[in-house]
């Protein structure tokens, strides 16, 4: 964020690719295909757990310009993109808003 302005666009890029690197997109060579059966343990779990979007706080760092505490991320993970960009998105956007309306400085 190098002029003080925010794109949620911008942001949902990096962080598409952000995921897609660590899930691991349609042609991940490690990806086991048995894996994606359904009516296993695997449909409950999370793509990706909390731990292991605490690395995406740095994306959205990069954009926001500010630290981006880690509390703002979903206990147990997420389970797609969408989830992800769903919870996360409203919650940075109210960050930014915040930092962005000037304070008013309390009567005395």
């Amino acid at each position: 964020m190098d002029d003080g302005s925010y794109s949620e666009k911008a942001l949902t890029a990096d962080l598409r690719t952000w995921w897609d690197g660590e899930v691991g997109g349609e042609d991940d060579p490690f990806a086991d295909p048995k894996l994606a059966a359904s009516g296993t343990i695997f449909d409950v779990l999370p793509a990706i757990d909390s731990l292991g979007c605490v690395n995406g706080l740095l994306t959205i760092e990069k954009h926001v310009g500010f630290d981006v505490p880690s509390r703002i991320l979903r206990r147990g993970g997420y389970s797609s993109f969408e989830d992800m960009a769903s919870d996360l998105l409203p919650k940075v956007r109210a960050m930014v808003e915040r930092r962005q309306t000037p304070r008013r400085k309390e009567a005395a």
